[in-house]
């Protein structure tokens, strides 16, 4: 009699849950209005629309505002400035809390903690890295719930942990800063109680795809073939304040020396031609030498060719020089790409070399 009795009660229990929730979320024919309300929920139907400016939001029905907020949030996200979102044909499920509107297409109660009410104001951020022109360029928008002007102090620093850039910004708003040097930048954004983050923004050349090839830090003079391409990363040494570099390829000491142009990224590629060639202190990986460089553009020079062996080199699949043989004979190439694929290429075919170098702007 117990169990019949607890089963009534759930059942009853059940029926007045699906009453609330059908007076709450009445189903009209046609098109339903919205009310004006600053903490309330109710559902429409029709050609409902919500766009979210720069610091409230709007509910539109066709093209007649019908209501505005502090901000919009969709399924538990923040929209963007900008950003729309409509349900049509399927009903629009509309909270208000505190003047900031949450919307669902699907009926699901958003999930904003344990308060209801108020809506705590609070500041999102939205990052994005931009490859184009010199070096990156870096954007933090910061998008707040509520119209405050919260005034956020954002602060980048490098490596060595200087500041080079920074500002106030007042939300919403945005920020941007340019890496002219290829490295790891800490970006710092404080607006104490709402937001105090530390953000890492990579700016940086990938070698990639190697074949017979290595990149190096600081000059190498061993004899490592069948490896015929050294890659000698100079950007490390521009970072540090120096103007030139003196860079030592082979056993007998063949040195290049390069100054620092500004460049993002910069590479001495240094080439062998022969797998069994000079073996005691020889003239080795000075059968090409070139530069590349990632300016506003990539640049592929060519600093040294020697040998007896005929040459080719490739960028991007294009033949751009040859030594010893008929062919083009072109001592610069250029490409608009964040991308080069850089081959060289003797009757050895051992010695064949790849790399592809890839510029990358991004948060990590």
């Amino acid at each position: 009699m117990i169990f019949l009795r607890d089963v009534l009660i759930f059942a009853g229990l059940m029926a007045l849950a699906a009453a609330v929730i059908a007076s709450l979320f009445p189903v009209y024919e046609g098109v339903s209005p919205a009310p004006h309300c600053s903490d309330c929920l109710f559902k429409l139907t029709g050609e409902y629309v919500v766009v979210q400016y720069g610091n409230y939001a709007s509910l539109y029905l066709g093209t007649r505002e019908v209501a505005r907020y502090g901000w919009a949030y969709v399924d538990g996200r923040p929209l963007r400035s900008g950003e729309s979102v409509a349900c049509a044909p399927g009903p629009m499920y509309v909270w208000v809390f505190g003047g900031v509107v949450h919307i669902s297409c699907r009926g699901e109660e958003p999930k904003i903690g344990r308060e209801v009410g108020l809506r705590k104001p609070a500041v999102e951020l939205e990052l994005s890295g931009d490859l184009r022109g010199l070096g990156c360029r870096f954007t933090v928008k910061l998008l707040t719930n509520v119209a405050n002007g919260t005034p956020v102090d954002v602060v980048v620093y490098d490596e060595r942990g200087r500041r080079v850039a920074g500002g106030l910004v007042t939300a919403p708003g945005e920020f941007s800063f340019r890496a002219a040097r290829a490295g790891v930048y800490r970006v710092h954004v404080h607006a104490p109680p709402l937001i105090d983050r530390w953000l890492t923004a990579i700016a940086e050349v990938r070698v990639e795809w190697l074949v017979n090839a290595r990149v190096f830090a600081a000059n190498n003079t061993e004899d490592l073939r069948p490896l015929s391409l050294k890659i000698f990363e100079l950007t490390p040494i521009w970072k540090d304040g120096r103007p030139n570099a003196l860079v030592m390829v082979n056993p007998r000491g063949d040195s290049f020396t390069v100054s620092d142009t500004g460049a993002f990224a910069d590479f001495l590629l240094a080439w062998e031609d022969c797998r069994y060639c000079d073996h005691t202190y020889g003239a080795l990986y000075v059968d090409e030498v070139w530069r590349l460089q990632f300016l506003d553009d990539i640049r592929l020079v060519r600093i040294h060719s020697q040998g007896g062996y005929w040459h080719e080199i490739y960028a991007d699949r294009q033949l751009i020089y040859t030594w010893n043989k008929d062919g083009p004979k072109n001592d610069v190439y250029r490409t608009p790409h964040v991308s080069v694929a850089v081959e060289f290429k003797s009757p050895d075919g051992a010695m064949y070399a790849r790399a592809i170098f890839t510029k990358d702007c991004r948060f990590g």
